[in-house]
């Protein structure tokens, strides 16, 4: 026993003293809750409807469960009977609702705590910042506890590139978009978006999920957000997950009169015997659950009881960022890319600002080195500073419109801009980034220089190298993304490919774009969605 606990403090002090290979910090050894604050909370009960659905790939009708509606209700209004009110809210509801009998349909699913909090993470700098989050986790009533209705383990929901302050899972609560994927992550917390009800041990259900926000979103919302800077990402969200937790268990998110503070849903009791740790995002949250997943290993927050990992589920994240602009510069059959275009612009502009905002090789250069007198016309930089201005502020889709409002309405832009809001590559950077760019060098440099230092600091934040994984990747891509392409699952599935390394692939059942391939992992009417069966085939569960 004392030689176990000498090990266990040994390791303590080796992870404590480890810098990062991009010059990140380790996770501090030892954190306490009362450096973290929860700033806000509401029970959610979803409000579902059994609705006639046409099938495609059938051409019927099928009955399915859809979410139609959903009662929050403060923590601090629920005196500790939820059943109560939770059926005076749902009266309450009917009485607004504009077809009272059709409302007279709707059903409830598990209800669900949504929180929000503030934690100490560090920036670039290495110096303290105060970031947010969302946390969630599953109400039990006593049926629940006494059928052995347990937390099943832990996901951290990594969300997808946003350029507006209201898309960030702090603000889902308030503001909350259906399709956004923080809306698909917090079912995690639940059953799920249907009936039947899942078995209480159904890895897929039932957590606790944490929704770090990252730097430059919510509580910080006027920083700039170090886009691929992963490292710092990370150890941001792990900072994150560590402080929800900490909250969590200190009992900070809960009344005291709440029926989770019975001794049956204090921790660990309230945990199952085998629970671990799951990463989960797509797009940059799959990118970014990578780089949590890696962060973990290699600074032993595996090996302890904190964070037991399980794996991460990855969909069309951008894992090699140089083998991205290749792909941009180059033909494609499978994807139908044409060499040069860029199907939404903002990407890059996002890439080379989270260097020149982040990375120390970049903290010299500016983004004229980079683009031109037109790119920087369109105000895309703008549109990206413009996140925290609630009556500027544009999701991915409003800048896409922008950039077809100013072909329709530039004459002198339409060489850059195409109808459909692509971008021309070719008079999108200077002559020096285009050449470079068109003949990528194959090794990375080692000198000094405009283009040599943006290649290094990309390739400082590629994924796939100088990594061997420990516990399982699974991966999901599709072969017609033309924003993040196939390329990077290429590289990780290249790199991952080894003894002792687990990999999950699922390459075959999307033919969609970037945006559409991430919201068919998420979520799908008529069978289980890629991200559910993941999760369960990570724990070791039936899939379907």
């Amino acid at each position: 026993m004392k030689q176990k606990s000498f090990l266990i403090i040994a390791l303590l002090f080796i992870v404590a003293g480890r810098v990062g290979a991009q010059g990140v910090p380790a996770p501090d050894a030892e954190i306490s809750a009362e450096d973290a604050k929860v700033t806000g909370g509401i029970l959610r009960t979803p409000l579902l409807k059994d609705t006639l659905v046409v099938n495609p790939e059938t051409g019927q009708e099928e009955m399915v469960s859809i979410v139609k509606d959903h009662i929050d209700i403060p923590v601090d209004e629920l005196h500790g009977d939820v059943q109560e009110a939770v059926s005076r809210a749902r009266a309450r509801a009917a009485t607004r609702a504009s077809d009272y009998m059709e409302y007279a349909n709707y059903y409830s699913g598990v209800s669900f705590y949504l929180y929000t909090f503030n934690y100490p993470s560090i920036d670039k700098e290495g110096k303290t910042v105060t970031l947010s989050s969302l946390f969630a986790f599953p109400y039990f009533d006593d049926d629940d506890l006494k059928k052995d209705y347990k937390f099943n383990g832990v996901v951290i929901g990594c969300h997808c590139t946003i350029t507006s302050n209201k898309e960030c899972p702090s603000m889902y609560v308030e503001d909350g978009y259906f399709k956004s994927d923080v809306n698909m992550m917090q079912y995690y917390a639940s059953f799920g978006k249907g009936r039947p009800k899942k078995d209480n041990d159904d890895p897929a259900y039932y957590n606790i999920v944490v929704m770090p926000d990252y730097e430059g979103y919510g509580e910080t919302k006027y920083n700039p957000h170090p886009y691929l800077y992963q490292e710092l990402t990370a150890r941001q969200v792990v900072d994150g997950t560590r402080y929800g937790l900490a909250l969590f268990k200190a009992g900070k998110f809960v009344r005291k009169d709440d029926y989770s503070q019975t001794t049956a849903q204090k921790w660990p009791n309230c945990m199952r015997t085998d629970w671990g740790v799951i990463t989960v995002g797509a797009s940059q949250g799959g990118s970014v659950a990578m780089a949590v997943h890696r962060y973990i290993e290699q600074n032993g927050l595996d090996v302890r009881d904190e964070l037991p990992m399980k794996g991460s589920v990855c969909c069309d994240g951008p894992y090699d960022p140089v083998a991205t602009l290749r792909y941009y510069m180059s033909e494609d059959k499978a994807s139908k890319h044409q060499a040069g275009w860029l199907t939404m612009p903002v990407a890059i502009a996002l890439i080379v600002k989270g260097m020149l905002d982040t990375n120390p090789l970049m903290m010299g250069h500016k983004a004229t080195e980079y683009f031109s007198e037109k790119f920087i016309r369109t105000g895309l930089f703008e549109c990206i500073e413009n996140k925290s201005n609630p009556s500027m502020e544009k999701t991915t889709s409003d800048i896409t419109d922008h950039l077809k409002s100013l072909y329709s309405k530039n004459k002198d832009l339409r060489d850059l801009l195409d109808s459909d809001g692509r971008m021309n590559l070719k008079y999108a950077l200077t002559p020096t980034a285009y050449e470079y760019f068109s003949n990528f060098p194959t090794e990375v440099p080692t000198t000094r220089g405009v283009m040599e230092d943006l290649h290094r600091a990309l390739d400082s934040n590629n994924l796939t190298k100088n990594w061997t994984p420990k516990h399982p990747i699974c991966l999901y891509h599709s072969k017609r993304d033309t924003v993040v392409p196939w390329v990077n699952y290429e590289s990780a599935v290249n790199a991952f490919r080894g003894p002792g390394i687990t990999l999950y692939l699922d390459d075959t059942s999307n033919d969609k774009d970037h945006q559409d391939a991430c919201a068919s992992f998420y979520f799908a009417y008529f069978d289980t969605a890629p991200d559910i069966n993941f999760i369960r085939r990570l724990c070791g569960y039936p899939t379907d």
